[in-house]
């Protein structure tokens, strides 16, 4: 019974991702979260890159979500597989336009301008954007 239902969840992502594989839901991060962590002064790791917005210790590229609100994350459990969230420590300090804000699960996301801040686990090394424009809600960050 236990196997049917994590099936039936397995395939409910897949559905609502609109892919077909599961590498094509995890990519080839099965981790399925980006553990950045901030700075000393616990201020957001960014950096530009490329042009876009990027974590400062991986340099991967950060995404928003069309679908969150200020400072709350649409992206629940199922969908933090595909879209890792830009997790911050519970003592972030706000610095310009990046602040955390605590998420209803208890972890604390960096946001930019109130909008939550995400990776994509098909981006598997610096420089990749594969992300952008996912579904037309995902988006990278310019930063020119």
């Amino acid at each position: 019974m236990k196997n049917i239902m994590m099936l039936s969840a397995l395939t409910g992502v897949l559905a609502l991702t609109g892919c077909t594989t599961i590498k094509s839901v995890v990519g080839n991060d099965m981790s399925g979260t980006h553990e950045v962590q901030a700075t000393n002064n616990n201020t957001a790791p960014v950096a530009s890159k490329n042009g876009v917005l990027v974590d400062a210790t991986n340099y991967m590229t950060l995404y928003t979500y069309d679908k969150d609100s200020m400072n709350k994350s649409d992206c629940g459990t199922a969908c933090q597989v595909v879209w890792p969230i830009f997790q911050a420590p519970s003592n972030a300090k706000a610095s310009g336009q990046f602040a955390a804000f605590k998420r209803e699960d208890g972890k604390y996301q960096w946001a930019m301008n109130g909008k939550p801040l995400y990776f994509y686990a098909n981006d598997t090394k610096m420089g990749d954007k594969d992300g952008d424009n996912k579904f037309d809600v995902w988006h990278v960050i310019p930063t020119k």
